[in-house]
């Protein structure tokens, strides 16, 4: 055996070849003796890496992933130099077997023998590295196909694809580009890159199509673009010269990708810094992965499909509401069958049939669940496979009635499709309830029924319509032609006759059809009539359905409701009540013009833009809004009420909102809140005068007590002096000096007869009992009485002074008030005058008189000249008086129509002034005594009478509203009927008459003619809701001035009755 061996090892090495085994776990080799003297190897394993340095660098990587391929392939073999210790040789490797060792990991043996030197060959016709190359390119389309089939991984499998052909052709990057003709733009689907060039601009991204005209027209016509140069390009691609040129190729090879006869891209092969000359292996090669990537892309697509229609077919049959069953067919020797076995069913069958899983492949003798025995033997007698079988069966499991379907797919086999019909048995059964049910509705519906032959021949009716026409039974009627109907009109029985659909109304006379049918009804009725042209099942003209509605007393409803709505869209206006309704899931809705007023928006904006919007709400009350809206969706609460701050102009306003969720409407997926919003300006601005009433109330208690306490030391002051000196006059017989305690008792008389004039005078105006007593009013006259009189409390030191104008004005009024004001201005100017002047003057203005006091005395600081006419007022606490004059002084004025103030600089003096309103009150001093007394009586009466307005309006709430609008400038009085007008026109002589139009007993247009007749010319002014131009004639033929329709909006009407005052006066 020695022997042998010896001889074996030697015809090995005289063949120069030896073995090598390797371990793709170790990733090592095993060689024979003669590889390890030959490479000169340490012992008989060398790793994968190590002898991967022994091949010469220019074959390591391509011989490295050719060895890789055992993996995926059965076959190896290749030729290249390696590196031994008779320097480098060549050698030739195959594979031989592959196969598991013990531990079931994968082993290859083959063999590696020692070759001449290719590339010392001269006269071959195909060099040793071409026949490399084609191998290797063959290799490498055999290694495409199984990474295809056997990867996961298509993206990976391509990246490994393209880096195969970087380094085949040692380029500088290759890639595969798709057309995205949706955005025209052309972007990379996989590509490689030689490590030398990562990081440069080597390739395309979003590229725009039209900015490679010629080379898309040359892909898309499935031409291959080979170029040795850049300078082969033709002419017309400029474009493509420029950006190829700008990324530095020298050479590139581009081939169309098609599918399905499609392009849908290309795979190009750049080379940089170098140029190829393409030969035909290349292009060949290059051209077939091409196709293999194309058409393993297409077929991995085709399989993604294929696993989704057999995902969807399995969903399919898993889900779909109709039973499967798929039976084998038991027959005996003569092909009867007998018996069958459940093979398949799916979840549909098994919840109508009450199978369970478990009874699958079971006999059906054996169950007692399902029970097909007439099907299949009728089955069994079919003639060929196309023919079927259908039966209801019910399923005594679960009770289910099944409609079933049995056919044959091939012999000995049954299926059986069923749905459960249970319901629609039902449906059946309740449509014959149904039916009797319809045929009282029928009867018995509040609507008039006819049906007419196709020659127009009453077949039948039902009970409203005997009704609507007052007929005594449907057989008195029957037979009757609808064209022979007199209060039908020709123009609708034409459409009739040519079997037109038709819908008229019209006011229907009985008295018309006496000859036509019998009938106990008289006068007429608002009649809405309805025709509908009915088909048999095979589309031929067979009856004409009449459907009547007697809308009569619907008529006099809508007059009512229209009547509501108006007053309801008056009550909204003038007290600013809005209503909204609002889906806050749909965000729909609807409001009426109040509510969007209200939210400070335009009626036509769309409420989604509003609600949850809230753009002219105050930020602080706009997220409230928020959170409330949000715990409505959340059914935390179910309705909220909010006041809110609204922009309006450069202000705001107040609103409140009141939200309730609508219980009546509990459709799914809806969530209606009811919305109501309502001005509340005025009630704020109310709510806070209220509350500064209430704070000067009781800061007006406050100085009530400390006015008591001081009119107690006001009052027992001069009380003191009065009571102590009289006293003393009494005992005393000095002439000088019972004058010296009179004049003392004089002095405190008077000051104890004006405090309680003003005590007086503060109750009146509290009381409103305050009177005026108007008479002519000399004012330089008064003005010098009031200096003339006081000129005697004045100090030496104190000049006071009338500052008479140029004029001598006269005008009427209280010359008793306004003394009072202009003395308590002086006789305060005095307390604090100590020297100087006090100057009482007045001037002429356009349409007032201003009068005024100045001093030079102490003034008054800034901070006290807010409260200077406040009642019990008193800047010196030491100074004698009741703090009540001034205050007194400003509600004279105010009541005279004219203002009050001061000007005051602390230490200089101050300035208190008052206006007096002339208008046509002013009469110069160039009039004579009678005329001015004449006018002033005039004027007098003129501004005591408000002008009088006769209301004629029956309606409660209307005249309610009228009143309203005009009781603050005007006198109202109330007519309720024509007759009424007329009798309170002769007594009261109103100024403008409001005239309704329909009123009981006598209408406004009759009251009107009347009145006319009787040569009366007070304006009157139509107040009603006719609307017809027709309406506004007569109205106005009737003698009225004017017209106004409802409903009333209160500008016009105030416009229109000032109008007709003015022209009443110019008569």
């Amino acid at each position: 055996m020695e022997k042998e061996n010896n001889q074996y090892r030697k015809l090995l090495s005289l063949a120069r070849i030896g073995w090598w085994e390797a371990n793709f776990k170790n990733r090592t080799y095993r060689c024979s003796d003669f590889l390890i003297d030959l490479l000169n190897l340490q012992s008989d394993t060398i790793g994968f890496e190590d002898f991967k340095l022994l091949i010469r660098e220019d074959f390591r990587e391509r011989i490295k992933n050719e060895f890789s391929s055992i993996l995926l392939q059965d076959v190896y073999e290749q030729s290249f130099p390696v590196y031994s210790k008779y320097g480098v040789i060549w050698v030739h490797s195959k594979l031989g077997e592959k196969s598991l060792n013990e531990d079931g990991h994968l082993c290859a043996f083959g063999f590696l023998q020692c070759i001449d030197n290719p590339e010392d060959i001269k006269d071959r016709g195909l060099s040793l590295e071409r026949v490399n190359n084609l191998l290797y390119q063959q290799n490498s389309i055999s290694r495409l196909l199984l990474q295809f089939f056997r990867s996961d991984n298509v993206t990976g499998a391509i990246d490994k694809i393209l880096e195969d052909i970087l380094y085949q052709f040692k380029g500088g990057y290759v890639y595969i580009a798709s057309y995205d003709w949706e955005n025209g733009v052309l972007d990379i689907l996989s590509e490689s890159v030689r490590e030398s060039m990562e990081g440069k601009n080597r390739s395309i991204r979003k590229l725009p199509v039209d900015s490679m005209p010629w080379w898309t027209q040359q892909i898309m016509s499935m031409k291959p673009i080979v170029l040795f140069n850049l300078d082969e390009l033709p002419e017309e691609a400029v474009l493509e010269k420029k950006r190829l040129g700008a990324r530095n190729i020298k050479s590139l090879m581009a081939v169309p990708m098609v599918t399905d006869d499609s392009v849908w891209g290309f795979m190009e092969i750049d080379m940089i810094d170098v140029y190829r000359d393409w030969s035909n292996e290349d292009y060949q090669w290059f051209t077939s992965i091409a196709n293999i990537v194309s058409l393993c892309l297409a077929f991995r697509i085709s399989e993604k499909k294929a696993d989704m229609e057999r995902l969807y077919l399995k969903n399919l049959y898993k889900h779909m509401p109709i039973g499967y069953v798929r039976m084998e067919l038991i027959n005996d020797d003569q092909k009867n069958v007998v018996d069958y076995r459940l093979v398949d069913a799916n979840e549909a069958a098994l919840e109508i049939s009450g199978l369970k899983k478990e009874e699958i492949g079971m006999l059906a003798s054996e169950l007692d669940v399902i029970s097909f025995s007439r099907l299949v033997k009728k089955l069994s007698s079919f003639d060929n496979l196309n023919e079927h079988a259908e039966i209801d069966i019910t399923f005594p499991r679960t009770g289910k009635i099944g409609h079933n379907i049995l056919y044959s797919p091939e012999p000995g086999v049954a299926v059986v499709l069923f749905s459960d019909i249970t319901e629609s048995v039902k449906a059946h059964e309740a449509l014959d309830r149904s039916a009797k049910i319809l045929h009282n509705i029928y009867m018995n519906i509040p609507v008039g029924i006819e049906l007419y032959d196709e020659n127009g021949y009453l077949i039948d009716m039902n009970n409203t319509d005997i009704d609507i026409f007052g007929l005594k039974s449907k057989q008195s009627a029957l037979g009757i032609n609808i064209f022979e109907n007199p209060n039908i009109s020709d123009a609708i029985k034409n459409k009739l006759k040519h079997q037109e659909s038709v819908s008229f109304r019209f006011n229907y006379p009985f008295k018309a059809v006496e000859n036509y049918y019998p009938t106990n009804k008289k006068g007429y009725i608002d009649l809405y009539t309805k025709v509908s042209i009915l088909y048999d099942n095979r589309g031929n003209f067979s009856n004409c359905l009449f459907i009547n509605i007697d809308n009569t007393e619907i008529n006099k409803a809508y007059s009512r409701i229209a009547e509501f709505e108006s007053s309801f869209s008056l009550i909204s206006r003038f007290g600013k009540i809005g209503y909204c309704k609002f889906d806050v899931i749909s965000r729909t809705g609807y409001g009426i013009t109040q509510w969007f007023n209200n939210l400070g928006e335009e009626d036509s904006t769309p409420l989604d833009q509003i609600i949850g919007v809230y753009r002219h709400v105050h930020e602080e009350d706009r997220q409230a809004l928020f959170d409330y809206t949000v715990q409505l969706k959340n059914n935390e609460i179910d309705s909220f009420s909010k006041e809110l701050r609204i922009r309006n102009g450069n202000g705001w306003k107040w609103t409140r909102v009141n939200v309730i969720r609508d219980v009546m409407n509990n459709t799914p997926g809806k969530l209606e809140l009811i919305c109501v919003n309502y001005d509340i300006t005025e009630l704020k601005e109310t709510e806070r005068k209220l509350i500064e009433a209430r704070d000067k109330a009781e800061e007006s208690g406050r100085l009530k007590s400390a006015f008591l306490a001081n009119m107690s030391h006001e009052i027992r002051t001069p009380l003191n002096a009065i009571v102590g000196f009289s006293e003393l006059l009494m005992n005393t017989n000095s002439s000088e000096e019972k004058q010296e305690f009179m004049n003392i008792v004089k002095e405190n008389n008077e000051l104890l007869l004006q405090l309680i004039s003003d005590i007086l005078d503060i109750s009146k105006i509290e009381a409103g009992t305050f009177d005026f007593v108007i008479g002519q009013v000399n004012v330089n006259l008064l003005c010098e009485e009031i200096v003339r009189s006081l000129q005697m409390k004045v100090s030496p030191d104190v000049h006071l002074l009338f500052e008479k104008p140029s004029v001598d004005p006269i005008i009427p009024g209280d010359k008793n008030r306004i003394n009072q004001i202009i003395t308590n201005f002086v006789n305060n100017a005095i307390k604090f005058t100590k020297k100087g002047f006090i100057r009482v003057g007045y001037r002429v203005h356009d349409k007032e008189l201003e009068f005024y006091v100045s001093d030079t005395g102490v003034g008054i600081e800034p901070d006290k000249l807010g409260t200077i006419f406040d009642r019990f007022i008193k800047l010196d606490n030491f100074v004698h008086g009741t703090g009540l004059g001034l205050s007194i002084c400003k509600s004279l004025v105010e009541q005279m129509g004219g203002r009050i103030g001061v000007e005051s600089n602390p230490g200089i003096g101050s300035r208190f002034w008052f206006t007096y309103p002339l208008n046509e009150n002013f009469i110069s001093g160039d009039m004579c005594e009678e005329s001015k007394h004449a006018l002033s009586e005039g004027v007098l009466q003129k501004e005591n009478r408000k002008p009088l307005i006769l209301v004629a309006e029956d309606t409660d709430s209307n005249f309610l509203l009228i009143s309203v609008i005009l009781k603050k400038e005007y006198e109202i009085i109330r007519a309720t009927s024509g007759i009424e007008v007329i009798k309170l026109e002769e007594v009261y002589n109103p100024d403008v008459i409001l005239m309704d139009i329909r009123m009981p007993e006598m209408d406004g247009i009759e009251a009107t003619f009347r009145l006319r007749d009787k040569g009366v010319k007070t304006p009157i002014i139509a107040v009603t809701a006719f609307a017809f131009d027709q309406d506004r004639n007569r109205i106005l033929e009737a003698g009225c001035d004017d017209y106004i329709s409802k409903p009333i909006f209160s500008a016009i009407l105030k416009e229109r009755i000032r109008y007709w005052l003015n022209e009443k006066r110019k008569l």
